[in-house]
């Protein structure tokens, strides 16, 4: 072939390889949607549900407090840098219970997971606040009452959903506050039968002031949730679940990775689609 047809049938070659370019928009959109990388949707609103760790703070009365000591200052380090030593219970604040808090395979078993082998989607995902807070401080909350504000704020439990439950109208923190009651065993007993993948309240206990004088106690949610056959985590002392009441939004609260740990401090926040 000559110069000439060579440069003949480029020519032609270009021109049907712009004229397809030109032409086919259709075929340009689904290319991009292909290769295009998926946004994700951005809340409305994230709320912090994680109650503040300060030195000092003191979540139950039997528990050590939260402490904060200087290690390394910024004044004697060339480098000029600053950190803090942090000395806590691993049920220090806003926190999660894994199934080895309460199945240590001695006095109960079989043996739990620590907080580190706890599947982390157990913690993150949609989830439902039901307020109960209306109840008497002394008053346990029941299936009764847990079915009759399910109903009341129009709110829908499905399965594996994560249940947060408010049962204190007040302030965090207090005498009054300590002894309130919480979850009774049949109101554990409901959520177990919806089954729900994690269930959360706004108290340092989940079922409430239920301990003597000297610590011992009838933990009879715990003892249901965190069996090993169920292994549902117990977030407790959570805050600011008064806007969430009747609604339904994502959950996140991840623990720290600390093997041999029977629980973990997390951050709290609702994901929220107004």
């Amino acid at each position: 072939m000559c110069a000439g047809s060579r440069s003949a049938v480029t020519t032609r070659r270009s021109t049907r390889s712009e004229s397809s370019r030109g032409s086919s928009p259709i075929s340009s959109q689904r290319s991009a949607r292909r290769f295009s990388p998926s946004i994700p949707r951005v809340p409305t609103r994230i709320v912090d549900l994680t109650l503040a760790l300060k030195d000092g703070l003191r979540t139950w009365d039997i528990k050590p407090p939260f402490t904060l000591l200087p290690y390394m200052n910024a004044s004697t380090f060339k480098l000029g840098f600053s950190t803090k030593l942090l000395i806590m219970e691993d049920h220090t604040g806003t926190h999660v219970d894994a199934s080895l808090h309460f199945y240590d395979g001695a006095r109960r078993t079989p043996k739990g997971r620590s907080i580190a082998e706890l599947p982390l989607e157990k913690v993150y995902g949609d989830a439902v606040c039901i307020d109960v807070s209306a109840k008497r401080a002394d008053e346990p909350v029941t299936a009764e009452m847990l079915a009759a504000a399910v109903e009341k704020q129009d709110v829908e439990i499905r399965k594996d959903d994560i249940v947060l439950v408010r049962f204190w109208s007040g302030t965090w923190g207090g005498d009054a506050f300590l002894a309130a009651r919480g979850l009774a065993k049949d109101a554990c007993e409901w959520l177990l039968e919806r089954e729900v993948k994690a269930v959360g309240v706004d108290h340092p206990n989940l079922e409430g002031r239920v301990a003597d004088e000297l610590g011992n106690a009838d933990c009879p949610g715990h003892v249901l949730f965190l069996h090993p056959d169920h292994e549902i985590p117990i977030i407790e002392n959570l805050v600011g679940l008064k806007g969430l009441r009747g609604k339904r939004f994502r959950f996140f609260g991840l623990p720290l990775k600390m093997e041999g740990a029977t629980g973990s401090p997390i951050r709290a926040v609702a994901l929220v689609d107004d």
